[in-house]
């Protein structure tokens, strides 16, 4: 039987997820039992294990298992990183034909130097202001950047400020460019960063990207970027982190 894992006891989780290498913020604050929800063929030996932090979901264990087909079918999926070869052709088995794959170009964060990110920090363009993310704007970040869907990991917009982080671009009382936190563990955020289509091409996301940055440096938090497409892997270049490997996310088309 397949059963929800409370956090106090996500503990026992931990040994499965151990050599998974994707998604580890969200996989994390999860396992930390800050939200998200974890399921699992019991707490004392679990073979398989599910963890679903908003739109994402990691798979762990034994894929050939029928555990494992229960797991994935316990709850809709709609994105989903396989790790391992097994859950690869599981999950190609039971979503044939519904698979959008998905690349991302992980962009390491060991080479950024604090001093060259606050000199982009400083290149606010005239006519914007950068403000730190909080309860004043995070409505107008929703609804200007169409963003809502980043409050789904947190749970609630009180949970995402109270433990994400982000920096917004300002101009005429409208959220242009924002640099915010997709999920947030112990150690690291992943960093998700838009533009809006008329504010392009200004510096505004290298200048928000930046401040984000540097909090999550000094806070001794990684602020890790994971990019979509080549756009993105030059902003993270010109912030200073390092272009590095390739991997597969598949997307449950509906």
């Amino acid at each position: 039987m397949i059963v929800e894992i409370p956090a106090v006891l996500r503990n026992a989780l931990i040994p499965l997820f151990a050599n998974h290498r994707r998604d580890r913020v969200f996989i994390d604050c999860v396992l930390e039992g800050r939200y998200g929800t974890a399921w699992a063929d019991g707490v004392d030996a679990p073979t398989v294990a599910r963890i679903d932090c908003g739109p994402f979901t990691a798979l762990a264990g034994d894929a050939s298992s029928v555990r494992a087909g229960e797991i994935v079918r316990l709850n809709p999926i709609e994105w989903v990183t396989p790790e391992g070869d097994e859950w690869t052709r599981h999950l190609e088995l039971e979503f044939a034909g519904r698979i959008r794959v998905v690349p991302f170009t992980v962009c390491a964060s060991g080479s950024l130097d604090v001093d060259h990110l606050r000199q982009i920090a400083e290149r606010t363009p005239p006519g914007y202001a950068v403000r730190r993310l909080d309860a004043s704007l995070v409505d107008r970040l929703f609804a200007d950047l169409d963003k809502g869907w980043l409050v789904d990991s947190y749970g609630s917009v009180d949970e995402y400020l109270r433990r994400g982080i982000g920096y917004v671009a300002v101009r005429d009382g409208r959220v242009v460019c924002g640099a915010a936190s997709a999920a947030s563990s112990a150690r690291a955020i992943d960093i998700d960063i838009e533009t809006a289509p008329a504010d392009r091409r200004r510096g505004l996301a290298t200048v928000v990207g930046a401040s984000l940055a540097i909090e999550c440096l000094m806070r001794g938090v990684e602020p890790q970027w994971l990019a979509a497409n080549d756009a993105s892997c030059r902003v993270a270049e010109r912030l200073g982190y390092t272009r590095g490997e390739t991997y597969e996310t598949f997307e449950i088309v509906s």
